[in-house]
């Protein structure tokens, strides 16, 4: 089986490593050729949180020319990626399965109002770090969430067979319920963690940290009451547990000082509940603060 990802960051590179580990013949599509000469040299390599290291051989290339030409295709890249990699794919007319991973929900309606003729979304709860170009440490083992969204069904099919107990996979049948819940789970973690800059564990162990993180669930969840059932709080916490050395991707922007994604994560949010007639105090303050970090 082959198959080229879109982006090698921890998300990307965690992938990778797991398919190259099952034997997969992996493609990056980076943005850098330094990166792709680097990952091309000396493979990609995943430092479990035992410590272990464990070194991947794949392919990394910059031009779509070099890639395979029939393989599925996996974007894992922030939302201000997304469109450019949507017109590449459309402009050469490519027919490829497309699988979009992304935190926010900016990215849902760009892909269902293009052409692409089979995509699927996915959602990934691992917590992963990219310490450099080519490795990746693995900190928290969480579940990889696909679901069909149009085309061929069964075209990812195969990754039945990479799901272990490291790295779980769990196919799914509501596209957009996974994207919302992952995107709910952002928005209760990662506004506190970037602002607090606190590691997602420390959510659950710092007591006046524990009475925002436990006041901000209450408030999205009562404005999402279909959402209860999937997404209880001791499933959150459980997330911030399994990842809870992991600074969350919007910590990580601020500390790198790139632009935070608040628009496609807390500010889609704050919309669809304004829509229903159920404002978010306690989160539109934090998108405040999050504007004013960001130096908007």
């Amino acid at each position: 089986m082959e198959v080229v990802i879109a982006g090698a960051g921890s998300i990307g590179l965690l992938m990778g490593s797991y398919f190259a580990e099952a034997g997969w013949k992996v493609s990056f599509y980076t943005r850098r050729e330094e990166q792709a000469s680097i990952i091309r040299k000396e493979g990609i390599k995943r430092i479990d949180a035992e410590g272990t290291e464990c070194i991947f051989q794949v392919n990394a290339e910059t031009e779509i020319e070099k890639l395979p030409k029939s393989a599925p295709w996996i974007v894992a890249v922030k939302y201000s990626g997304v469109a450019s990699i949507i017109s590449i794919l459309e402009e050469r007319k490519m027919d490829n399965a497309v699988m979009f991973i992304q935190n926010g929900l900016g990215h849902f309606n760009l892909v269902e109002e293009s052409e692409l003729p089979t995509v699927f979304f996915a959602t990934v709860e691992h917590g992963a770090g990219r310490l450099n170009d080519r490795t990746v440490s693995h900190n928290g083992i969480g579940f990889i969430r696909i679901a069909p969204f149009r085309g061929d069904e069964n075209v990812f099919d195969p990754l039945r067979f990479v799901n272990t107990s490291a790295f779980p996979i769990e196919f799914v049948e509501d596209a957009r319920g996974i994207v919302l819940r992952k995107v709910l789970i952002n928005c209760m973690i990662n506004p506190l963690t970037a602002i607090l800059q606190l590691r997602n564990g420390e959510l659950l162990e710092r007591k006046h940290a524990k009475i925002l993180f436990d006041e901000l669930f209450l408030e999205i969840s009562n404005a999402f009451p279909e959402m209860q059932e999937s997404l209880p709080k001791d499933a959150i916490e459980e997330v911030c547990r399994k990842t809870a050395l992991n600074q969350s991707s919007m910590l990580k922007d601020r500390l790198n000082g790139n632009s935070m994604e608040i628009e496609t994560i807390v500010t889609a949010v704050i919309k669809m509940a304004e829509k229903k007639g159920t404002p978010l105090p306690i989160l539109k303050t934090l998108e405040k603060i999050l504007f004013v970090l960001d130096g908007r």
